[in-house]
């Protein structure tokens, strides 16, 4: 029996890589599509394999563009993050690895009405379907922008790409969907009946996170939608945003932020905890598939850090990572103050980076004048085969949303609807937990919106969420880099900040546009 499982999670995997041929063959004695789907087990275990296609798709995906906009003082002089006008190359993302999770979500979706099984669990399975569809549609708007929408169907045909607000529209009803079907986290049950000990299952709140960013995201990048897709009202979509943030808020019993920054590292990132809201596990765990994918793109951690968090560095070697943070901007960024002759500095500074006071001490010609990431901590070496030794990845899990990221988007929300005392309050609990100075009407010549986007940049440093809070605010001018700062209002809405699509992509679908700023410099 176990056998069976196996062989229909790879089915669910590779379907979108099965031919038509091999979809025909039908001996009696294999596992197919039409006689796998027998009992609930089946139907969980199919959207075990989805979640694992999730997994894979976080890892093998490309990390563009969230390295664009995420904060460094260093990065190569031919970095994509720049805007290397004259290669679209540079530019190119494989987005098959999310329609690889759309069509597993959709395979075990006619099924569901004939396998016996209580309405609860029914309901449950198309919760957890039309939450990873709406996770996947996210992940493609804001990184493609206009992209292919596929609803139910399994076999993917010829298809030409909606615009991305008519997208977000329908990734918004899956995701209403998803609320409306799955049950709290603490309420997740397995088919036998034991509960979900990890956060890497869909819940309520792992959909209403979902919700609140498709939300705030069509609202917030209005100016880059076609004239003619740009007919809705966005402060409606930021009610509904921030209805969506109090709703996981609310909830203390199930989510609530670490007593500190540093368990923010030592738990939230290594395996779930209270305030992680939807995570893949990794720690502890080699790909099913490929385990040298898992090594490359679990989290941006590997591009910033180096000594001590990965094994056989050195202190010089923080000067050879991708990205560096001077520590004059660590000291700029989470500023000391003074209350009754006190010094009370930020605890984000000491958590995120290693040892900040000490390091910072050390001569610029072993540092060079850079701080020392340490925000993941605990590395994954390899015990055997030709890595033996070697560092692989971080033994922890990818966090997608964590509380003080909802925090901090409904202190957006409520600033754009001209809440001040609510943004406030909710900037506060940030700081609150970090020992910060709170919000002050001084700072940035009283633009609030300007801060919480600030206080996202310190709270969520190095976390991959940079690159789009600058899109939602619009603030491509002052906060991204290089060629990125001179774009013009008509490159934007061409699609500038999105990935180009890959040349396979034209080879069977006449349907096929290329992105059209892309187009325009092949």
């Amino acid at each position: 029996m176990k056998i069976r499982y196996i062989i229909l999670t790879f089915l669910v995997a590779f379907i979108t890589l099965s031919c038509e041929d091999w979809i025909e063959l039908r001996p009696e004695n294999s596992v197919t599509f039409e006689n796998a789907f027998d009992t609930e087990k089946d139907i969980e275990a199919a959207l075990f394999g989805t979640e694992q296609s999730l997994r894979i798709n976080m890892t093998a995906a490309s990390w563009q563009p969230q390295t664009r906009g995420e904060y460094s003082d260093y990065r190569s002089a031919n970095s994509d993050d720049l805007l290397v006008e004259q290669n679209p190359l540079y530019y190119e993302g494989q987005w098959s690895w999310n329609y690889n999770v759309i069509a597993s979500a959709n395979v075990p979706l006619p099924y569901l009405d004939k396998v016996e099984m209580p309405q609860e669990r029914r309901d449950f399975y198309r919760g957890e379907i039309s939450f990873f569809k709406a996770f996947i549609y996210l992940d493609l708007i804001r990184r493609w922008g206009d992209c292919v929408l596929i609803r139910d169907e399994v076999e993917l045909k010829p298809i030409g790409k909606t615009s991305w607000p008519k997208v977000a529209d329908h990734a918004i009803s899956l995701a209403r969907e998803a609320i409306r079907l799955l049950p709290e986290w603490d309420k997740l049950k397995e088919c036998n009946g034991n509960p979900v000990t990890h956060r890497a299952r869909p819940c309520k709140g792992a959909a209403q996170a979902v919700l609140a960013h498709l939300c705030a995201w069509k609202a917030g990048c209005k100016y880059m939608a076609l004239p003619e897709d740009r007919d809705y009202d966005e402060q409606q979509l930021w009610r509904a945003a921030d209805s969506a943030c109090t709703a996981i808020i609310n909830r203390r019993d199930i989510y609530d932020l670490e007593v500190t920054p540093d368990e923010v590292c030592t738990k939230t990132f290594v395996d779930g905890g209270k305030e992680c809201i939807f995570e893949s596990v990794f720690r502890g765990y080699w790909n099913e598939f490929d385990e040298m994918n898992e090594s490359n793109w679990t989290n941006l951690g590997r591009h910033y850090e180096a000594y001590p968090a990965i094994t056989g560095k050195k202190p010089g070697d923080n000067k050879k990572t991708y990205y560096r943070i001077l520590n004059s901007t660590v000291r700029e960024m989470f500023k000391e103050y003074t209350v009754s002759n006190i010094t009370v500095h930020d605890l984000r500074r000491d958590a995120w980076f290693y040892e900040f006071e000490t390091m910072e001490q050390e001569s610029e010609e072993i540092t060079g004048g850079y701080a020392y990431p340490y925000k993941w901590r605990y590395a994954r070496v390899a015990t055997d085969g030709w890595q033996a030794g070697n560092f692989i990845n971080f033994d922890q899990n990818k966090l997608f949303w964590r509380l003080a990221d909802i925090y901090l988007l409904r202190a957006e929300c409520r600033a754009r609807l001209n809440d001040r005392t609510g943004a406030i309050a909710d900037l506060n609990t940030i700081r609150d937990r970090a020992n910060a100075q709170r919000y002050d009407e001084s700072e940035y010549d009283g633009n609030l919106r300007y801060a919480i986007f600030k206080e996202r940049e310190k709270e969520l440093l190095m976390e991959g969420s940079r690159y789009f809070d600058v899109l939602r605010n619009g603030y491509y001018k002052t906060e991204l880099y290089g060629n990125f700062r001179n774009v013009s209002d008509q490159d934007v809405v061409d699609g500038v900040f999105f990935n180009s699509l890959e040349s396979a992509l034209f080879w069977d679908n006449p349907l096929m546009r290329q992105n059209t700023y892309w187009l325009k410099r092949q």
